[in-house]
Protein backbone atom coordinates (compact mmCIF):
# COMPACT_ATOMS: atom_id res chain seq x y z
CA UNK A 1 0.00 0.00 0.00
CA UNK A 2 2.74 2.24 0.46
CA UNK A 3 4.42 1.72 -2.75
CA UNK A 4 0.86 2.33 -4.21
CA UNK A 5 0.58 5.30 -2.51
CA UNK A 6 4.38 6.61 -3.58
CA UNK A 7 3.35 5.78 -7.32
CA UNK A 8 0.21 7.65 -6.78
CA UNK A 9 2.24 10.89 -5.19
CA UNK A 10 4.73 10.73 -8.62
CA UNK A 11 2.07 10.31 -10.97
CA UNK A 12 0.35 13.81 -9.62
CA UNK A 13 3.65 15.50 -9.07
CA UNK A 14 4.51 14.51 -12.95
CA UNK A 15 0.56 15.89 -14.17
CA UNK A 16 1.29 19.17 -12.23
CA UNK A 17 4.73 19.56 -13.56
CA UNK A 18 3.38 18.93 -17.41
CA UNK A 19 -0.09 21.54 -16.75
CA UNK A 20 2.85 24.66 -17.27
CA UNK A 21 4.56 23.74 -20.10
CA UNK A 22 3.14 26.12 -22.44
CA UNK A 23 4.25 28.96 -20.33
CA UNK A 24 0.79 29.00 -18.52
CA UNK A 25 0.41 27.28 -14.75
CA UNK A 26 -3.37 26.72 -13.65
CA UNK A 27 -2.66 28.16 -10.58
CA UNK A 28 -2.21 31.99 -12.16
CA UNK A 29 -5.22 31.67 -14.85
CA UNK A 30 -7.01 34.19 -15.52
CA UNK A 31 -10.44 33.68 -13.21
CA UNK A 32 -14.27 33.87 -14.82
CA UNK A 33 -15.48 37.68 -14.46
CA UNK A 34 -17.46 37.84 -11.60
CA UNK A 35 -18.35 40.46 -9.01
CA UNK A 36 -15.54 41.12 -6.70
CA UNK A 37 -17.84 41.16 -3.56
CA UNK A 38 -19.71 38.01 -4.49
CA UNK A 39 -16.05 36.36 -4.90
CA UNK A 40 -14.12 37.35 -2.14
CA UNK A 41 -12.69 33.87 -0.06
CA UNK A 42 -13.31 32.15 -3.35
CA UNK A 43 -10.56 29.70 -4.30
CA UNK A 44 -8.92 30.53 -7.81
CA UNK A 45 -10.23 29.09 -10.68
CA UNK A 46 -8.85 26.44 -11.82
CA UNK A 47 -9.98 26.86 -15.66
CA UNK A 48 -7.47 27.98 -17.87
CA UNK A 49 -9.58 29.77 -21.09
CA UNK A 50 -6.23 29.72 -23.16
CA UNK A 51 -5.86 26.41 -22.93
CA UNK A 52 -5.94 25.83 -26.59
CA UNK A 53 -3.39 28.58 -27.39
CA UNK A 54 0.12 27.95 -27.60
CA UNK A 55 1.81 30.88 -25.47
CA UNK A 56 5.28 29.48 -24.93
CA UNK A 57 6.77 32.06 -26.81
CA UNK A 58 7.12 35.14 -24.20
CA UNK A 59 6.18 37.82 -26.11
CA UNK A 60 5.88 41.76 -26.09
CA UNK A 61 2.51 43.66 -27.10
CA UNK A 62 3.06 47.31 -27.83
CA UNK A 63 -0.02 49.21 -26.47
CA UNK A 64 -1.32 52.24 -27.16
CA UNK A 65 -3.63 54.82 -24.71
CA UNK A 66 -5.00 58.10 -25.63
CA UNK A 67 -4.93 59.80 -22.32
CA UNK A 68 -2.48 61.85 -20.42
CA UNK A 69 0.12 59.18 -19.12
CA UNK A 70 0.28 59.05 -15.02
CA UNK A 71 3.17 59.91 -12.85
CA UNK A 72 3.39 56.65 -11.37
CA UNK A 73 2.46 54.60 -14.49
CA UNK A 74 5.78 52.92 -14.93
CA UNK A 75 5.69 51.52 -11.24
CA UNK A 76 2.49 50.21 -12.00
CA UNK A 77 3.16 48.67 -15.34
CA UNK A 78 5.93 46.72 -13.64
CA UNK A 79 3.50 45.15 -11.33
CA UNK A 80 0.77 44.17 -13.75
CA UNK A 81 3.62 42.93 -16.19
CA UNK A 82 4.11 40.22 -13.56
CA UNK A 83 0.48 39.24 -13.62
CA UNK A 84 0.52 39.51 -17.56
CA UNK A 85 3.60 37.98 -17.78
CA UNK A 86 2.73 34.97 -15.18
CA UNK A 87 -0.85 34.26 -16.68
CA UNK A 88 -0.26 34.63 -20.73
CA UNK A 89 3.54 34.94 -20.97
CA UNK A 90 3.56 38.44 -22.14
CA UNK A 91 4.56 41.87 -21.41
CA UNK A 92 3.14 45.09 -22.46
CA UNK A 93 4.75 48.24 -23.48
CA UNK A 94 2.56 50.95 -22.92
CA UNK A 95 2.74 54.06 -24.75
CA UNK A 96 0.49 57.46 -24.38
CA UNK A 97 -0.61 59.73 -26.79
CA UNK A 98 -2.41 63.25 -24.51
CA UNK A 99 -5.72 63.87 -25.68
CA UNK A 100 -4.69 68.01 -26.47
CA UNK A 101 -2.32 65.94 -29.28
CA UNK A 102 -4.41 63.39 -30.17
CA UNK A 103 -5.38 65.02 -33.57
CA UNK A 104 -1.43 64.80 -34.68
CA UNK A 105 -0.17 61.96 -33.45
CA UNK A 106 -2.43 58.98 -33.59
CA UNK A 107 -2.20 59.51 -37.30
CA UNK A 108 1.30 59.39 -36.83
CA UNK A 109 0.99 56.27 -34.95
CA UNK A 110 -1.31 54.80 -37.34
CA UNK A 111 1.19 55.19 -40.26
CA UNK A 112 2.38 51.93 -39.38
CA UNK A 113 6.61 53.28 -38.84
CA UNK A 114 6.23 51.39 -35.97
CA UNK A 115 5.42 48.63 -34.00
CA UNK A 116 1.79 48.88 -32.71
CA UNK A 117 -0.08 45.67 -31.57
CA UNK A 118 -3.35 47.15 -29.44
CA UNK A 119 -4.40 51.54 -30.28
CA UNK A 120 -7.44 53.27 -27.56
CA UNK A 121 -10.11 54.25 -30.24
CA UNK A 122 -13.82 55.26 -29.86
CA UNK A 123 -16.71 56.19 -32.10
CA UNK A 124 -15.37 59.52 -31.29
CA UNK A 125 -11.20 58.68 -32.00
CA UNK A 126 -10.79 57.43 -35.13
CA UNK A 127 -12.79 54.41 -35.36
CA UNK A 128 -15.00 54.45 -39.07
CA UNK A 129 -12.07 56.20 -40.36
CA UNK A 130 -9.21 54.18 -39.46
CA UNK A 131 -11.59 50.94 -40.79
CA UNK A 132 -12.10 53.05 -44.11
CA UNK A 133 -8.62 53.38 -44.64
CA UNK A 134 -7.96 49.85 -43.82
CA UNK A 135 -6.04 50.74 -40.85
CA UNK A 136 -7.59 47.94 -38.23
CA UNK A 137 -7.54 44.36 -38.58
CA UNK A 138 -11.17 42.71 -38.87
CA UNK A 139 -11.84 40.50 -36.00
CA UNK A 140 -14.76 37.88 -36.98
CA UNK A 141 -16.26 35.58 -34.90
CA UNK A 142 -13.80 32.36 -34.87
CA UNK A 143 -11.11 35.03 -34.28
CA UNK A 144 -12.65 36.51 -31.45
CA UNK A 145 -13.95 32.90 -29.94
CA UNK A 146 -10.71 31.56 -30.26
CA UNK A 147 -8.38 34.28 -28.65
CA UNK A 148 -11.18 36.01 -26.74
CA UNK A 149 -13.11 33.66 -24.80
CA UNK A 150 -13.50 35.94 -21.83
CA UNK A 151 -14.47 38.69 -23.61
CA UNK A 152 -16.72 36.67 -25.73
CA UNK A 153 -18.54 35.52 -23.01
CA UNK A 154 -19.17 38.77 -21.40
CA UNK A 155 -20.16 41.04 -23.81
CA UNK A 156 -23.86 40.71 -24.72
CA UNK A 157 -24.40 40.74 -28.35
CA UNK A 158 -25.85 44.40 -28.37
CA UNK A 159 -22.22 45.40 -28.04
CA UNK A 160 -21.13 43.79 -30.69
CA UNK A 161 -23.28 45.17 -32.65
CA UNK A 162 -23.08 48.48 -32.36
CA UNK A 163 -19.34 47.83 -33.37
CA UNK A 164 -20.44 46.77 -37.20
CA UNK A 165 -19.16 48.63 -40.47
CA UNK A 166 -20.56 46.90 -43.22
CA UNK A 167 -21.34 43.71 -41.06
CA UNK A 168 -18.06 43.52 -39.85
CA UNK A 169 -16.48 44.15 -36.57
CA UNK A 170 -12.88 45.91 -36.01
CA UNK A 171 -12.59 46.94 -32.52
CA UNK A 172 -13.57 45.68 -29.04
CA UNK A 173 -15.29 47.64 -27.01
CA UNK A 174 -15.26 48.09 -23.02
CA UNK A 175 -16.86 45.81 -21.22
CA UNK A 176 -20.03 48.31 -20.22
CA UNK A 177 -21.95 51.28 -20.92
CA UNK A 178 -23.08 51.64 -17.62
CA UNK A 179 -22.37 55.38 -17.24
CA UNK A 180 -23.59 58.53 -18.61
CA UNK A 181 -21.15 60.69 -21.26
CA UNK A 182 -22.89 63.91 -20.22
CA UNK A 183 -20.48 66.22 -18.24
CA UNK A 184 -20.99 69.66 -16.19
CA UNK A 185 -19.54 72.56 -15.59
CA UNK A 186 -16.92 72.77 -12.70
CA UNK A 187 -16.59 76.26 -11.69
CA UNK A 188 -13.74 77.87 -9.35
CA UNK A 189 -16.30 79.54 -6.66
CA UNK A 190 -13.65 81.87 -5.42
CA UNK A 191 -13.78 83.79 -8.77
CA UNK A 192 -17.33 82.98 -9.32
CA UNK A 193 -18.43 84.90 -6.29
CA UNK A 194 -16.60 88.05 -7.04
CA UNK A 195 -18.48 88.22 -9.96
CA UNK A 196 -22.19 87.77 -7.49
CA UNK A 197 -22.50 84.02 -8.85
CA UNK A 198 -22.81 81.99 -5.14
CA UNK A 199 -23.94 77.84 -5.96
CA UNK A 200 -27.63 78.95 -5.27
CA UNK A 201 -27.43 81.44 -8.30
CA UNK A 202 -25.82 78.61 -10.67
CA UNK A 203 -28.63 76.33 -12.00
CA UNK A 204 -29.08 76.95 -15.85
CA UNK A 205 -27.15 77.40 -18.60
CA UNK A 206 -27.75 80.92 -19.08
CA UNK A 207 -26.39 81.09 -15.47
CA UNK A 208 -23.31 79.69 -16.54
CA UNK A 209 -22.80 82.00 -20.02
CA UNK A 210 -23.37 85.04 -17.57
CA UNK A 211 -21.24 84.16 -15.45
CA UNK A 212 -18.33 83.30 -18.49
CA UNK A 213 -19.33 86.92 -19.66
CA UNK A 214 -19.06 88.14 -16.79
CA UNK A 215 -15.28 87.13 -15.65
CA UNK A 216 -14.67 87.51 -19.23
CA UNK A 217 -10.69 88.76 -19.32
CA UNK A 218 -10.99 90.80 -16.15
CA UNK A 219 -8.80 88.37 -14.15
CA UNK A 220 -6.53 87.67 -17.29
CA UNK A 221 -3.79 89.57 -15.69
CA UNK A 222 -2.85 87.22 -13.28
CA UNK A 223 -3.58 84.36 -16.07
CA UNK A 224 -7.00 83.66 -15.38
CA UNK A 225 -9.84 83.30 -18.14
CA UNK A 226 -13.12 82.75 -17.86
CA UNK A 227 -12.56 79.40 -19.92
CA UNK A 228 -9.22 78.33 -21.27
CA UNK A 229 -9.94 76.71 -24.46
CA UNK A 230 -8.06 75.15 -27.32
CA UNK A 231 -8.14 73.64 -30.81
CA UNK A 232 -9.15 70.43 -28.91
CA UNK A 233 -11.44 71.86 -26.57
CA UNK A 234 -14.61 74.16 -26.91
CA UNK A 235 -17.80 74.83 -25.27
CA UNK A 236 -19.34 73.09 -28.29
CA UNK A 237 -20.87 70.08 -26.58
CA UNK A 238 -21.65 72.45 -23.15
CA UNK A 239 -23.48 75.27 -25.10
CA UNK A 240 -24.73 73.51 -28.58
CA UNK A 241 -25.44 69.99 -27.38
CA UNK A 242 -26.70 69.73 -24.23
CA UNK A 243 -27.81 73.36 -23.81
CA UNK A 244 -30.75 72.26 -26.12
CA UNK A 245 -31.27 69.09 -25.39
CA UNK A 246 -28.90 67.12 -27.97
CA UNK A 247 -28.69 63.51 -27.33
CA UNK A 248 -26.70 61.82 -29.41
CA UNK A 249 -25.12 62.05 -32.90
CA UNK A 250 -24.41 59.73 -35.74
CA UNK A 251 -21.81 60.40 -38.83
CA UNK A 252 -18.52 61.68 -36.77
CA UNK A 253 -20.26 64.55 -35.28
CA UNK A 254 -22.34 65.53 -38.28
CA UNK A 255 -26.15 64.40 -37.54
CA UNK A 256 -27.83 64.58 -34.74
CA UNK A 257 -31.15 64.19 -32.88
CA UNK A 258 -32.84 66.37 -30.45
CA UNK A 259 -35.27 65.16 -27.92
CA UNK A 260 -37.04 68.58 -27.48
CA UNK A 261 -38.09 69.09 -30.79
CA UNK A 262 -38.12 65.24 -31.90
CA UNK A 263 -38.68 63.26 -28.86
CA UNK A 264 -39.00 59.80 -30.96
CA UNK A 265 -36.18 60.46 -32.28
CA UNK A 266 -37.25 59.62 -36.14
CA UNK A 267 -36.04 62.72 -37.68
CA UNK A 268 -32.63 63.44 -37.15
CA UNK A 269 -31.05 67.05 -38.52
CA UNK A 270 -27.78 67.80 -39.85
CA UNK A 271 -26.39 70.04 -37.03
CA UNK A 272 -24.27 72.45 -38.80
CA UNK A 273 -27.17 73.94 -41.04
CA UNK A 274 -29.50 74.27 -38.01
CA UNK A 275 -30.50 77.71 -36.40
CA UNK A 276 -28.94 76.19 -33.15
CA UNK A 277 -25.74 75.67 -34.31
CA UNK A 278 -25.84 79.52 -35.88
CA UNK A 279 -26.96 80.47 -32.33
CA UNK A 280 -24.23 78.83 -30.91
CA UNK A 281 -21.60 80.19 -33.09
CA UNK A 282 -22.80 83.71 -32.80
CA UNK A 283 -22.45 83.45 -28.80
CA UNK A 284 -18.93 81.75 -29.30
CA UNK A 285 -18.03 84.69 -30.82
CA UNK A 286 -19.69 87.27 -28.40
CA UNK A 287 -17.86 84.99 -25.60
CA UNK A 288 -14.24 85.79 -27.45
CA UNK A 289 -14.83 89.35 -27.81
CA UNK A 290 -15.52 89.37 -23.93
CA UNK A 291 -12.05 87.38 -23.39
CA UNK A 292 -13.43 84.84 -22.09
CA UNK A 293 -10.39 82.71 -23.77
CA UNK A 294 -7.05 84.41 -25.05
CA UNK A 295 -6.45 84.95 -28.66
CA UNK A 296 -4.41 82.38 -29.53
CA UNK A 297 -6.42 79.99 -27.40
CA UNK A 298 -6.08 77.69 -30.77
CA UNK A 299 -2.75 77.34 -30.19
CA UNK A 300 -2.88 76.03 -26.59
CA UNK A 301 -2.18 72.42 -26.44
CA UNK A 302 -2.36 72.15 -22.55
CA UNK A 303 -6.58 70.10 -21.23
CA UNK A 304 -9.13 72.29 -19.81
CA UNK A 305 -8.47 70.09 -16.66
CA UNK A 306 -4.64 71.44 -16.66
CA UNK A 307 -5.78 74.72 -17.01
CA UNK A 308 -8.20 75.08 -14.06
CA UNK A 309 -5.73 72.80 -11.81
CA UNK A 310 -2.94 75.93 -12.74
CA UNK A 311 -5.64 78.51 -11.70
CA UNK A 312 -5.74 79.54 -15.48
CA UNK A 313 -9.05 78.59 -16.26
CA UNK A 314 -12.05 80.16 -13.80
CA UNK A 315 -14.23 76.75 -15.84
CA UNK A 316 -13.76 73.06 -16.72
CA UNK A 317 -15.96 70.48 -17.82
CA UNK A 318 -16.32 66.75 -15.92
CA UNK A 319 -18.66 63.87 -16.25
CA UNK A 320 -21.11 62.82 -12.98
CA UNK A 321 -19.26 59.11 -12.97
CA UNK A 322 -15.61 59.87 -12.24
CA UNK A 323 -15.64 63.72 -12.48
CA UNK A 324 -15.81 63.54 -8.64
CA UNK A 325 -11.98 62.59 -8.13
CA UNK A 326 -11.04 65.49 -9.74
CA UNK A 327 -12.75 67.36 -8.02
CA UNK A 328 -11.30 66.21 -5.01
CA UNK A 329 -8.31 66.56 -6.37
CA UNK A 330 -8.62 70.29 -7.05
CA UNK A 331 -9.95 70.89 -3.80
CA UNK A 332 -7.19 69.28 -1.90
CA UNK A 333 -4.62 71.52 -3.63
CA UNK A 334 -6.86 74.62 -2.70
CA UNK A 335 -9.17 75.49 -5.06
CA UNK A 336 -12.78 76.02 -3.57
CA UNK A 337 -14.90 74.43 -7.19
CA UNK A 338 -18.09 72.71 -7.35
CA UNK A 339 -19.31 70.74 -10.08
CA UNK A 340 -22.63 71.60 -11.20
CA UNK A 341 -25.78 70.30 -13.35
CA UNK A 342 -27.53 72.33 -15.71
CA UNK A 343 -29.19 70.69 -18.12
CA UNK A 344 -32.76 72.45 -19.29
CA UNK A 345 -36.08 70.80 -17.73
CA UNK A 346 -37.18 67.37 -19.50
CA UNK A 347 -33.35 66.13 -20.81
CA UNK A 348 -33.11 62.71 -21.01
CA UNK A 349 -29.68 61.01 -21.13
CA UNK A 350 -28.93 58.18 -23.41
CA UNK A 351 -26.55 55.99 -21.56
CA UNK A 352 -23.01 55.84 -23.28
CA UNK A 353 -22.30 53.74 -25.83
CA UNK A 354 -20.10 50.55 -25.94
CA UNK A 355 -17.93 51.73 -28.49
CA UNK A 356 -17.90 54.82 -26.41
CA UNK A 357 -14.02 53.22 -25.78
CA UNK A 358 -12.30 50.48 -26.96
CA UNK A 359 -8.76 48.81 -28.31
CA UNK A 360 -8.19 47.52 -31.70
CA UNK A 361 -5.36 45.89 -33.50
CA UNK A 362 -3.76 47.57 -36.37
CA UNK A 363 -3.81 46.02 -39.71
CA UNK A 364 -0.04 45.88 -39.74
CA UNK A 365 0.62 44.45 -36.20
CA UNK A 366 2.61 41.29 -36.37
CA UNK A 367 1.02 39.59 -32.91
CA UNK A 368 -2.44 40.30 -33.57
CA UNK A 369 -3.60 36.61 -31.90
CA UNK A 370 -1.16 37.78 -28.87
CA UNK A 371 -2.64 40.66 -28.81
CA UNK A 372 -5.90 39.70 -28.87
CA UNK A 373 -5.35 37.33 -25.32
CA UNK A 374 -3.49 40.05 -23.83
CA UNK A 375 -6.45 42.16 -24.40
CA UNK A 376 -9.13 39.76 -23.80
CA UNK A 377 -7.01 38.87 -19.87
CA UNK A 378 -6.29 42.72 -19.19
CA UNK A 379 -9.94 43.04 -19.43
CA UNK A 380 -11.23 40.32 -17.77
CA UNK A 381 -9.08 39.42 -14.96
CA UNK A 382 -10.57 42.06 -11.90
CA UNK A 383 -6.87 42.07 -10.30
CA UNK A 384 -5.22 42.80 -13.10
CA UNK A 385 -7.34 45.11 -14.44
CA UNK A 386 -7.76 47.15 -10.87
CA UNK A 387 -4.17 47.21 -11.18
CA UNK A 388 -3.77 49.08 -14.24
CA UNK A 389 -7.00 51.35 -13.50
CA UNK A 390 -6.51 52.19 -10.65
CA UNK A 391 -2.49 51.38 -9.63
CA UNK A 392 -1.94 50.32 -5.66
CA UNK A 393 -4.73 49.57 -3.35
CA UNK A 394 -4.26 51.73 -0.25
CA UNK A 395 -1.85 54.05 -2.01
CA UNK A 396 -3.60 55.30 -5.03
CA UNK A 397 -6.84 54.29 -4.22
CA UNK A 398 -9.30 53.20 -1.28
CA UNK A 399 -11.55 50.07 -2.49
CA UNK A 400 -14.50 49.49 -0.72
CA UNK A 401 -15.51 45.86 -1.46
CA UNK A 402 -18.96 46.21 0.08
CA UNK A 403 -20.45 48.97 -1.99
CA UNK A 404 -17.94 48.29 -4.61
CA UNK A 405 -16.62 51.82 -5.09
CA UNK A 406 -13.15 53.72 -4.72
CA UNK A 407 -12.01 56.81 -2.91
CA UNK A 408 -8.91 58.07 -3.44
CA UNK A 409 -5.71 57.15 -1.62
CA UNK A 410 -2.90 59.42 -0.09
CA UNK A 411 -0.99 59.54 -3.77
CA UNK A 412 -3.96 59.73 -5.96
CA UNK A 413 -2.21 62.37 -7.60
CA UNK A 414 0.35 60.39 -9.06
CA UNK A 415 -2.70 57.95 -10.63
CA UNK A 416 -5.87 58.42 -10.84
CA UNK A 417 -8.73 55.93 -10.89
CA UNK A 418 -9.63 55.51 -14.47
CA UNK A 419 -7.67 58.28 -15.69
CA UNK A 420 -6.86 56.20 -18.74
CA UNK A 421 -7.84 52.53 -18.70
CA UNK A 422 -11.32 53.54 -20.03
CA UNK A 423 -11.37 50.76 -23.35
CA UNK A 424 -10.32 48.27 -21.04
CA UNK A 425 -13.44 48.94 -18.21
CA UNK A 426 -14.01 45.29 -16.57
CA UNK A 427 -17.70 44.62 -17.05
CA UNK A 428 -18.28 45.53 -13.05
CA UNK A 429 -16.12 48.40 -12.87
CA UNK A 430 -16.09 50.20 -9.41
CA UNK A 431 -17.63 53.78 -9.10
CA UNK A 432 -15.96 56.31 -7.46
CA UNK A 433 -16.97 57.08 -3.81
CA UNK A 434 -19.09 60.68 -2.98
CA UNK A 435 -20.79 62.14 -0.77
CA UNK A 436 -20.91 65.44 -2.74
CA UNK A 437 -24.77 65.85 -3.15
CA UNK A 438 -24.57 67.91 -6.10
CA UNK A 439 -22.76 65.14 -7.93
CA UNK A 440 -25.24 62.32 -6.35
CA UNK A 441 -28.12 64.47 -7.55
CA UNK A 442 -27.01 64.66 -10.78
CA UNK A 443 -26.72 60.57 -11.18
CA UNK A 444 -29.79 60.44 -9.53
CA UNK A 445 -31.46 62.51 -12.49
CA UNK A 446 -29.85 61.19 -15.32
CA UNK A 447 -30.99 57.55 -14.01
CA UNK A 448 -34.35 58.28 -13.54
CA UNK A 449 -35.17 59.93 -16.90
CA UNK A 450 -32.89 57.83 -18.88
CA UNK A 451 -33.64 56.69 -22.37
CA UNK A 452 -34.60 52.98 -22.01
CA UNK A 453 -33.19 51.08 -24.42
CA UNK A 454 -35.85 49.66 -25.89
CA UNK A 455 -36.59 53.72 -26.98
CA UNK A 456 -33.63 54.36 -28.88
CA UNK A 457 -33.86 53.09 -32.18
CA UNK A 458 -30.27 53.13 -33.39
CA UNK A 459 -28.08 51.25 -31.68
CA UNK A 460 -26.05 48.87 -34.52
CA UNK A 461 -26.52 51.59 -36.69
CA UNK A 462 -23.44 52.80 -38.84
CA UNK A 463 -23.71 54.75 -42.54
CA UNK A 464 -21.88 53.13 -45.21
CA UNK A 465 -20.44 56.21 -46.90
CA UNK A 466 -19.40 54.54 -49.92
CA UNK A 467 -22.19 55.98 -52.01
CA UNK A 468 -21.58 59.70 -50.68
CA UNK A 469 -17.85 59.38 -50.59
CA UNK A 470 -17.16 62.63 -52.88
CA UNK A 471 -19.72 64.39 -50.75
CA UNK A 472 -18.38 63.05 -47.84
CA UNK A 473 -14.94 64.11 -48.33
CA UNK A 474 -16.16 67.76 -48.84
CA UNK A 475 -18.52 68.10 -46.32
CA UNK A 476 -16.41 66.18 -43.58
CA UNK A 477 -12.95 68.77 -44.52
CA UNK A 478 -15.38 71.96 -44.21
CA UNK A 479 -16.53 71.03 -40.82
CA UNK A 480 -13.43 70.28 -39.62
CA UNK A 481 -11.93 73.24 -40.93
CA UNK A 482 -14.72 75.39 -39.62
CA UNK A 483 -15.73 73.55 -36.19
CA UNK A 484 -13.29 74.81 -34.03
CA UNK A 485 -13.04 78.12 -35.02
CA UNK A 486 -16.16 79.25 -35.05
CA UNK A 487 -15.79 77.20 -31.64
CA UNK A 488 -13.72 79.62 -30.43
CA UNK A 489 -15.33 83.12 -32.02
CA UNK A 490 -12.33 83.97 -34.22
CA UNK A 491 -14.33 85.50 -36.99
CA UNK A 492 -15.63 88.34 -34.33
CA UNK A 493 -18.12 90.94 -35.78
CA UNK A 494 -17.66 88.51 -39.50
CA UNK A 495 -19.36 85.44 -37.85
CA UNK A 496 -22.94 85.66 -39.10
CA UNK A 497 -21.76 86.19 -42.73
CA UNK A 498 -18.85 83.57 -42.67
CA UNK A 499 -21.59 81.02 -41.20
CA UNK A 500 -23.90 81.29 -43.77
CA UNK A 501 -20.80 81.27 -46.23
CA UNK A 502 -19.91 77.80 -44.81
CA UNK A 503 -23.35 76.57 -44.64
CA UNK A 504 -23.42 77.69 -48.85
CA UNK A 505 -19.97 76.09 -49.12
CA UNK A 506 -21.70 72.55 -47.65
CA UNK A 507 -24.52 72.78 -50.08
CA UNK A 508 -22.21 73.15 -53.04
CA UNK A 509 -20.36 70.24 -51.85
CA UNK A 510 -23.61 67.44 -51.80
CA UNK A 511 -25.00 68.20 -48.49
CA UNK A 512 -28.45 67.51 -50.18
CA UNK A 513 -27.20 64.21 -52.19
CA UNK A 514 -25.26 63.30 -48.44
CA UNK A 515 -28.70 63.54 -46.26
CA UNK A 516 -30.80 61.90 -48.69
CA UNK A 517 -28.15 59.07 -49.03
CA UNK A 518 -28.19 58.97 -44.89
CA UNK A 519 -32.19 59.47 -44.63
CA UNK A 520 -32.39 56.49 -46.95
CA UNK A 521 -30.12 54.24 -45.14
CA UNK A 522 -31.37 55.27 -41.66
CA UNK A 523 -34.84 54.68 -42.68
CA UNK A 524 -34.18 51.03 -44.15
CA UNK A 525 -32.28 50.26 -40.70
CA UNK A 526 -35.74 51.20 -38.65
CA UNK A 527 -37.67 49.41 -41.13
CA UNK A 528 -35.31 46.33 -40.35
CA UNK A 529 -35.07 46.56 -36.59
CA UNK A 530 -38.88 47.51 -36.14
Amino acid sequence: MKKLAFLMAVMMMFTLLLAGCNGTTTSSAPQESSKPAENSGDAPSTDDPYAGIDLSKEETIVMYACADEPNAMAEVLAAANEKIKDAINTTIDLYFIPSSERATKYPLVMAGGDAVDLIYTANYCYYKEQVEKAGFKELDEEFRNKYMPQTMATLPESAWKETLINGKVYMVPRSTAAIFPDRGFVVNMDIAEKYGYTTDKIKTYDDIKNLLLAIGDNESASGMYAFYGSGTYTLHDQFLLYANNLINNQASDLVYYAQVQDPTFQNPFFLYTSDLAKEWALLMADMAEAGCWPSDAISNTNSYSTLFANLQSATAHQNYYNGITNVENWRAKGINCELFYTYPEGYRALRDSFVGDGYAIPTFSQKPERAAVTLDFIKNDFETYMLLAGGFEGRHYVYDEATNTVSNGPENGDYTFDGWAWGIRHKDFPWPKTEDPRINEANATLSKNQIKDEEWPYWGFTFDYAPVSAEWAVISALVTENKTTFGLGQFGANTEAEWDSFVEKLKQGGLDKYMEEWTKQKDAFLAANA
